[in-house]
């Protein structure tokens, strides 16, 4: 054992030299490198960072005063096809007014071996895309080159910045796994910044100081009358300060690991952001920065683009007037409006808390963005004396804000509240939703109402109650294991408006084909659904089916699960541990009713017996009742999750309950021939 010991011990001590001394230079790689045929600490990734470096420095130019600057170094290694999606890389470049980023020195090289020798490909022009996303960003997204399995690429760029604050977050983890990087924050004493840091990863973060020089050149002219010629003298002066100076190096960072009902997975990966909480310059006062999310709704809505837009009237007066006209009732006025944007309006799938065109020609169009069309209705409910306010969102593909700022927020809707205090919430972009069902990228979001004068308020979308789907199964058995029957599915709620979603503009073909290949059925005839134009109502499909894969005959014995192709074979959670929460979007309950009818000759010698059970703080339950009478077999089945958002610590209890319903829906009925 102590050999084995000073053996292990001197091969960690290799490794870790190794990944130490090894330096990186662009340009630099070797066959080692390309000849690596899986990452040694993870052989299911399909790539991995072998380096990555971030310099991020504010530097002093007297042109154009202190400007923030990123330099970026990165080296991947591809293992296979799955891991060219990391040969692509994207930079969102933020733009106000005349001020924007931009990129420098973008270099790419993706390397490969060709008859025992390395081969270079460089990125060019043709792999470079450039697109505006909104007002705010531009996005400059590239792709490497003649990639193959095995390749390694490195690119280098550097981001030009004049917004001092905006220090993008710094991901110190991806999904495939990292050998080493290296982050350096540097800035000047004048600038203080506070740090956030979000994962589970623990960071490693060194501080320092060291001095640094501003050098400031002027000019002064003499002389010049008609007896001298004039004479320009430069001056060069120095001004010392204190760099304050962030270091983090970390190896052999593991990959993060995405799991079942994630959310958005970049929310937990581990990562450091910084806030510029105050300046103070030489012989001035201290200028504090940091800000609060009332500070944040406060500024968005004294925007032109924003709280002057909901003023405006004169475009939309008359069709209101008209589509009120008669229409008393608060609820009913609130409803006419709505569905009239809703049909009126195409979203242009952008999304932005600030009017692009601005809402008069997103109406004389019929499109607009998020803020145009959501910030119409909201002034149109105003206008119809309805107590209406719109409502900011950071949508649920954005990464959540560790501190306040104007870039948390992307998205729109409208909050009303009616006489009698109730709340509902609107979002006009959606051509399926309703009042108080809205789409997924909003219920998973956060969002803050912002009232006439500016103060504000924190919204939970998530919907109070469970959504529910209905299944009804009345089918027989005959000897040989065929199952033929009927089934019933009704989708409410949130399912049926998701439904919809996915699902109304498919025709028939599609959706018995989605079935066919769901539930493995041997033919599926006579589908019809209804209730898919009937918004806020459910919808109902119903077909026959004939099965044949589902029961096993042995002699003179058939065995089967009761719940037949709507049982779920195996658990989804299946890691020992986990660090984030489960996010299911919403409540949901599944309910299944199932009558089978035997065949003549057979009886029941087993049947799964009822048992019902739950997850702590009433988070979840299961119930299975079953009876056997004048030869049918009858179950109810219920399976309900109340709570949308499940907190990591109880993830070992929803691990274990869903083993639980696992097996319960897999119990076999035995039924032997008379």
């Amino acid at each position: 054992m102590g050999k084995l010991k000073i053996v292990g011990t001197c091969i960690f001590f290799i490794v870790f030299q190794c990944i130490h001394s090894q330096e990186y230079k662009f340009g630099k790689v070797s066959k080692e490198e390309l000849q690596e045929k899986f990452y040694p600490l993870d052989s299911t990734a399909n790539a991995a960072v072998l380096y990555e470096s971030k310099n991020i420095h504010i530097e002093y130019n007297q042109s154009d005063g202190f400007q923030l600057i990123t330099e970026v170094y990165k080296r991947v290694k591809l293992y296979n096809k799955e891991g060219f999606a990391y040969a692509t890389d994207e930079v969102f470049l933020y733009k106000n007014n005349s001020d924007e980023e931009n990129v420098s020195g973008l270099k790419g090289i993706t390397y490969t071996i060709v008859n025992n020798k390395i081969v270079e490909t460089k990125l060019k022009k043709d792999g470079i895309f450039e697109e505006e996303l909104s007002e705010n960003y531009d996005q400059k997204k590239f792709t490497m080159p003649a990639l193959q399995e095995g390749s390694v690429i490195e690119y280098k760029y550097k981001i030009i910045s004049p917004f001092i604050s905006n220090i993008d977050r710094i991901y110190l983890q991806y999904q495939i796994p990292i050998k080493k990087i290296e982050v350096k924050v540097a800035s000047p004493e004048y600038y203080s910044f506070k740090k956030f840091t979000s994962g589970y990863l623990p960071v490693d973060l060194k501080e320092s100081t060291h001095s640094g020089k501003i050098f400031l050149t002027s000019k002064t002219r003499s002389g010049g009358n008609t007896r001298s010629v004039s004479k320009t003298t430069f001056h060069r002066d120095e001004i010392d300060h204190k760099i304050e100076v962030n270091n983090i190096i970390s190896t052999n960072v593991p990959a993060f690991k995405k799991e079942p009902f994630s959310g958005n997975v970049e929310n937990y990966i581990s990562s450091i952001s910084y806030e510029l909480s105050y300046v103070k310059f030489p012989n001035e006062s201290i200028k504090y920065r940091s800000t609060t999310w009332e500070d944040v709704t406060k500024t968005i809505y004294k925007s032109p683009k924003f709280g002057d837009e909901l003023k405006k009237i004169n475009y939309y007066k008359e069709d209101i007037d008209n589509l009120i006209s008669g229409v008393s009732d608060p609820v009913k006025r609130t409803a006419v409006i709505y569905n009239f944007v809703k049909n009126k309006m195409n979203w242009n799938r952008k999304r932005s808390v600030y009017t692009r065109n601005g809402v008069r020609k997103a109406y004389k169009e019929g499109a607009g963005n998020a803020a145009e069309i959501n910030l119409m209705l909201t002034s149109m409910l105003t206008y119809a004396h309805i107590d209406a306010n719109p409502v900011v969102v950071s949508t649920s593909d954005r990464l959540a804000s560790l501190f306040a700022t104007l870039n948390g927020f992307n998205y729109v809707v409208t909050r009303v509240k009616l006489p009698d205090n109730r709340m509902m919430y609107l979002d006009a972009t959606d051509k399926y939703g309703m009042p108080n069902t809205l789409p997924d990228r909003v219920i998973r979001g956060t969002g803050r109402v912002i009232a006439n004068n500016g103060a504000s308020q924190v919204v939970n979308f998530r919907p109070q109650k469970p959504s529910k789907n209905r299944y009804s199964i009345q089918c027989n058995i005959d000897d040989q294991g065929v199952v033929r029957g009927k089934l019933s599915m009704h989708h409410l709620d949130y399912l049926a408006h998701n439904f919809r979603v996915a699902f109304a503009e498919k025709d028939e073909e599609s959706k018995i084909k989605r079935l066919e290949e769901k539930y493995n059925f041997s033919e599926l005839e006579a589908y019809t659904i209804t209730g898919i134009e009937k918004y806020g109502k459910g919808v109902n499909e119903r077909f026959t089916f004939i099965s044949e894969d589902e029961v096993e005959v042995i002699e003179d014995e058939i065995f089967f699960s009761p719940l037949l192709f709507l049982r779920d074979k195996e658990n989804i959670f299946k890691t020992e541990k986990r660090e984030f929460p489960i996010d299911f979007g919403f409540g949901f309950s599944n309910t299944y009713v199932v009558n089978i009818k035997i065949p003549e000759g057979y009886h029941v010698v087993e049947c799964p017996e009822s048992i019902a059970f739950k997850l702590p703080e009433n988070m979840g339950v299961f119930s299975f009742r079953s009876q056997v009478a004048n030869g049918i077999i009858q179950l109810m089945i219920d399976e309900t999750m109340n709570t949308a958002l499940i907190p990591a610590q109880y993830y070992q209890s929803i691990k274990e309950f869903y083993n639980q319903v696992i097996q319960k829906e897999n119990e076999q009925v035995v039924l032997k021939k008379i």
